[in-house]
């Protein structure tokens, strides 16, 4: 299965924009997210040779502008587009998504996305914006189980601590943002051993990790870090 990044904080090279916010393409046709900026996306998809009208569902993490920021213009361009969303998520942002005709699908916990494809469920946590309902995607594969997250706002082990109660197989990859950027480098250590107590076998941080917390996720990983940046494909 390939995870094609999209939008990130980093770029592969000048073909492609940097911005905050990610934007992950799976298996061809499943997107999660859409950055921070519509233009800046569309730009990053032509440079990948991704066409909008191939991608087939999107799933949102949670409703904060960089992960919705090319959103609109995808629903207007695929109109009857399934859109895989939190229940928890504000119902001006439920209204929004309809008024483009997409088919809103309100996500329940480990819910098939498509083949191989899940959802999380909604999770909350805790913010300096308050409950944030989010979700991640879980894909199985003969490499094991990846998790891709947005922002992972509920806290990054506690979402894989659930995938490990529901899925069997060991976690190969954890990507996306892990939501450590305002973290001592003491606790995002702590972060880093319940990921190896877990199994985790790589990792990609990006987003809202931070500079610091990817540093020592890379000192820790070493040989299995993977540079996560836009215009990157990976085979998991």
């Amino acid at each position: 299965m390939e995870i094609r990044i999209l939008f990130d904080n980093r770029k592969e090279d000048v073909r492609y924009f940097a911005g905050w916010g990610v934007s992950f393409l799976v298996d061809g046709h499943v997107l999660f997210d859409a950055g921070e900026n519509e233009d800046m996306l569309f730009h990053n998809m032509r440079s990948m040779n991704v066409k909008p009208e191939e991608i087939r569902k999107v799933v949102v993490s949670h409703e904060h502008w960089d992960h919705i920021g090319g959103l609109w213009r995808l629903l207007a361009h695929n109109p009857g587009m399934p859109a895989y969303i939190c229940p928890g998520v504000s119902r001006e942002f439920k209204d929004k998504v309809a008024s483009f005709g997409a088919d809103t699908v309100i996500v329940e916990p480990f819910m098939e996305i498509d083949r191989d494809i899940y959802t999380t469920g909604e999770t909350k946590g805790m913010s300096r914006y308050g409950v944030i309902p989010e979700q991640a995607l879980v894909l199985r594969s003969k490499k094991g189980i990846t998790v891709v997250t947005g922002c992972a706002h509920n806290g990054i082990a506690e979402i894989l601590v659930s995938v490990r109660e529901r899925m069997s197989e060991p976690i190969y990859l954890v990507l996306g943002g892990f939501h450590t950027l305002d973290l001592p480098p003491s606790v995002v250590r702590s972060v880093i051993k319940r990921f190896q107590e877990m199994g985790v076998s790589r990792v990609a941080p990006t987003h809202c990790t931070g500079n610091q917390a990817i540093q020592l996720f890379r000192e820790a990983y070493g040989a299995d870090f993977i540079e996560a940046a836009a215009g990157k494909s990976l085979e998991v």
